[in-house]
């Protein structure tokens, strides 16, 4: 079973865009991305927020 920040990085390369900048706009610390990248599970909440994120910076970064 693939971890959420596996996900989320595939999701975020796809829309290429940043995981940590998508992390900071969701409003995540960036101590949760860093303790992501080295292991730790994500909430699910915490994951969706940074899903909704990745989608929102890639539709912007299309808009100009």
């Amino acid at each position: 079973m693939e971890k959420y920040i596996e996900i989320l990085q595939n999701h975020a390369d796809f829309r290429k865009v940043t995981l940590r900048e998508a992390f900071l706009d969701a409003g995540v610390p960036t101590s949760t991305f860093y303790r992501s990248k080295k292991g730790k599970e994500l909430r699910y909440k915490t994951a969706l927020k940074v899903l909704e994120s990745i989608d929102k910076l890639s539709a912007l970064q299309t808009n100009h």
